[in-house]
């Protein structure tokens, strides 16, 4: 599924237009990318939970030349299915 397959659920189960559908759509999706952004975890209820995972700075090795370089620390979006979600996945 993507966003426009999404979109079109959307609209159809709630009843609304596909614009207003993909408006609100583009709302939940901008709303979760701010508050990650904000570093905060987005929880959703029987679904799962959204949140930053931040990996150390960290000693590697380049392909190139064989050279120790360090590795800065990076952030990553992480996701945890709720106990529901994997379930139903089964």
């Amino acid at each position: 599924m993507n966003k426009t397959d999404l979109v079109v659920a959307v609209a159809e189960e709630v009843g609304m237009t596909k614009k207003d559908a993909e408006k609100a759509v583009d709302v939940f999706l901008s709303k979760v990318q701010k508050a990650l952004e904000n570093g905060e975890s987005v929880k959703l209820s029987g679904f799962g939970v959204f949140q930053i995972k931040v990996k150390k700075e960290r000693i590697g090795t380049s392909p190139l030349n064989g050279e120790k370089i360090t590795i800065p620390e990076t952030r990553t979006v992480g996701f945890k299915p709720s106990k529901l979600l994997k379930e139903t996945v089964k």
